[in-house]
């Protein structure tokens, strides 16, 4: 039998969930938006309604479209010409100009290691004559990201290929039928498959060994043709039979053929010493 105290903090608890189910539906059709409910079995309704109440004034902000230079959004503040920096002093102008756009919920960040004269140069020459939203919303911040106006497409190609590889030889990745670094379309030793044909075959040549273990991998050359690579490598990896103690090991070239679409480098053709394909 429950006391009068529980059942009324109880009734409170309902009657906050009944109100951020409200507030959701009100969202919704106010802004298009289109919640799952509930969020999360275990999240407190006051947490939820907080939440909601920020996703409420994102929404109302974002509704007046106001746009702003960034340079005006952090207060045109006085800064120096990157040509008219000596060497020694770029990492320190750079350090300032960062800190004026921290303070005003801006960071710039970098994928790959990026000189400072050259994000310097990126931030005032480029990122400040940017337009931005005029938004003012305590704990948001605005975040620029330096390779999505200059990509380092060495370095992305570099990085799908490790992705790849390390994916297939991890058997604690799950692997799923829309895996986004496969093209739709892949060419192969055996002829031309589907993204969905590639993911069942590596996923049925993991479910043949219990343990995968990659001893060496190095990329050793990359080429890039406007929107098409090549990147060549070589493996050495060791696997383990399902219910056996017999140990293979793989190595030799393995070859990446990438196509740059919709930002992105995915790989278009592949072969991978012992992978059936």
């Amino acid at each position: 039998m429950s006391e009068p105290g529980e059942e009324k903090g109880e009734e409170q608890f309902d009657d906050l969930r009944l109100e951020n189910e409200i507030k959701k539906i009100k969202l919704a059709l106010e802004h298009g938006g289109h919640f799952i409910s509930p969020i999360d079995e275990d999240l407190p309704p006051e947490l939820e309604r907080e939440w909601l109440d920020y996703v409420q004034q994102f929404e109302e902000e974002l509704a007046k479209r106001k746009k702003i230079l960034v340079y005006n959004l952090i207060g045109r503040p006085p800064y120096r010409l990157v040509n008219n920096i000596p060497d020694a002093e770029i990492t320190e102008e750079l350090n300032k100009i960062r800190d004026v756009l921290h303070h005003n919920a801006i960071t710039v960040d970098t994928i790959s290691k990026v000189d400072d004269r050259e994000l310097y140069r990126f931030i005032t020459d480029e990122l400040f004559r940017e337009e931005t939203n005029d938004l003012h919303i305590e704990g948001m911040t605005t975040c620029f990201i330096y390779e999505e106006y200059h990509p380092n497409h060495d370095y992305d190609i570099r990085s799908r290929c490790n992705e790849f590889v390390n994916h297939i030889l991890d058997k604690k990745k799950e692997w799923a039928p829309d895996y986004l670094g496969l093209a739709k379309v892949v060419k192969t030793s055996k002829g031309v498959l589907t993204n969905k044909e590639v993911v069942e075959k590596i996923i049925h040549f993991r479910d043949a060994f219990s343990r995968l273990i990659i001893l060496d991998f190095k990329i050793t050359s990359v080429v890039i043709n406007e929107d098409t690579a090549e990147a060549e490598c070589e493996i050495r990896y060791t696997a383990t039979m399902e219910d056996a103690d017999e140990e293979m090991t793989f190595s030799g070239d393995t070859h990446f053929g990438l196509t740059y679409t919709s930002k992105l480098w995915v790989i278009s053709r592949l072969s991978l010493p012992g992978l059936p394909l």
